[in-house]
């Protein structure tokens, strides 16, 4: 079992290849539900306007899968030029650093870690995650916090929205005549109501919000104070606007170019397009008095937030690095771990099947239900013990080293022929590694090992079972 990351995003492939890799929540539910991986592969799918990547905990033949499924979902053939793949510590790195905003096309972009949670509940809705998986992606909030926490990264404008913003802000303060500037805002979601309130923090007073479903504007606009138009308006607001940002949900262009009205006013409109795939036809681009900035467009445009920033981008590689050795330990641990608890499980359940058996002749139908429940309980109870005191031992530890071999020593099953010498060598050792030295007692009577059948003395010093 390998850690792997792929997929697509800002820095390896351009706006347009991303929108036909793009998954709605829709097609990752289906992804999860019917394509089959490994038994024990566990994975998380993020799709935004900026990347489609997969986070694996499995094998090379689960990233074939999940490729193959991307590419003809897609209706091409994997873009390898245009990807990436990484390994091990790189990919547990890249997901703490895509957490955090290291990664985002706004460094330090704040939307990110809401995105990871949210793609990250998804998976785990859908039941494809598990143990490692939930530890990783934990560790990648924690480490997201702290970054924001310890760091300047994340002061500033913080996202692709606020960037829009700042573009809108430029484009209007770099008209002829001034005068007061008539913004329209299409689209309602997270991304729309961040561009709304970038866009009065920068000084816009007149925002028009347009919406498919116009009941989801009324609380916005209640709470801004801006107006509202139906939808099929869309494109008439675009005569006497001076900027438009769109960021709907969509699959298509909602503005298309044999719709865009004759400009009202002398001064380009600038369309701003923050959406994948794209909302905005890119044929408005050559329309008289119309200008479309998309995602790749913004990205040569918002240099210098990035340098303002790059700063605080040392100490929060070092805070991912920290966490992601961190990681890397708690598997080594729980890896060691495994072979003891397995053989603390598989003795335990031995000797409550034997005793069950044992005794079944003498309890109901019924009452052998409540036994089974009943001693499957009191065993997890038994198990909790050493298991629970294990974990808590510094995995760096000799105790920890120690304990990990006394434990499958004194809880391995060997043959019955070899458990009193197994069992001799298991106590003798527990003797060296948890008590000082100090004389040896008298020699004691064996007992047999656990769950192995009771030899009674027959005449002459030979046995046979009883």
């Amino acid at each position: 079992m390998t850690f792997f990351a792929f997929g697509l995003n800002h820095e390896t492939a351009p706006v347009a290849l991303r929108e036909r890799f793009a998954l709605r929540e829709e097609a990752i539910r289906h992804l999860y539900r019917h394509v089959r991986l490994s038994p024990d592969a566990e994975y998380v799918v993020l799709s935004t306007c900026n990347r489609t990547e997969v986070y694996l905990f499995g094998r090379w033949a689960d990233v074939h899968t999940l490729r193959a499924w991307m590419a003809e979902r897609a209706g091409t053939t994997w873009p390898e030029p245009a990807s990436f793949l990484v390994e091990d510590e790189a990919a547990l790195l890249h997901l703490l650093e895509v957490t955090a905003g290291l990664k985002s096309l706004v460094l330090g972009d704040a939307q990110i870690f809401t995105q990871v949670k949210t793609a990250y509940q998804v998976a785990v809705e859908e039941e494809v995650v598990g143990t490692v998986m939930h530890r990783l992606m934990h560790t990648a909030f924690r480490g997201a916090k702290r970054v924001a926490a310890e760091t300047v990264l994340g002061q500033g404008a913080a996202s692709v929205s606020t960037a829009a913003a700042e573009l809108a802000r430029r484009h209007v303060e770099a008209r002829p005549g001034g005068g007061p500037a008539r913004a329209v805002m299409i689209g309602a979601g997270q991304m729309g109501r961040l561009a709304l309130e970038a866009l009065y923090a920068r000084g816009f007073s007149e925002v028009l919000l347009i919406n498919r479903t116009r009941a989801r504007l009324e609380p916005l606009a209640a709470a801004s104070g801006a107006d509202v138009a139906d939808w099929e308006e869309r494109h008439r607001a675009l005569a006497d606007a001076d900027v438009v940002i769109v960021a709907t949900g969509a699959d298509a262009p909602v503005l298309r170019a044999e719709s865009v009205p004759t400009r009202t006013r002398s001064s380009e409109c600038l369309l701003i397009d923050i959406a994948v795939p794209r909302n905005v036809d890119p044929a408005i681009d050559a329309l008289p008095g119309y200008r479309v900035a998309d995602l790749d467009w913004i990205d040569t445009c918002i240099g210098e937030v990035a340098r303002q920033r790059q700063a605080a981008r040392p100490a929060a590689q070092a805070i991912c690095r920290e966490l992601a050795q961190d990681f890397v330990t708690w598997v080594f641990h729980q890896q060691a771990l495994q072979p003891a608890i397995h053989a603390i499980r598989e003795t335990f359940e031995t000797i409550r099947r034997q005793e069950i058996e044992r005794h079944a002749h003498r309890f109901s139908e019924a009452d052998r239900r409540e036994l089974e429940r009943l001693t499957g309980s009191i065993m997890q109870k038994l198990m909790a013990v050493p298991i629970v005191r294990l974990k808590d031992t510094d995995p760096g530890s000799i105790d920890f080293v120690r304990g990990v071999k006394l434990l499958s020593t004194l809880f391995s099953r060997p043959g019955c022929d070899d458990a009193s010498e197994a069992e001799s060598s298991a106590l003798t050792q527990s003797r060296l590694l948890t008590e000082p030295a100090r004389p040896e007692a008298p020699a004691r009577s064996e007992e047999p090992a656990a769950g192995c059948p009771v030899a009674s003395p027959q005449r002459g010093g030979e046995s046979s079972v009883a």
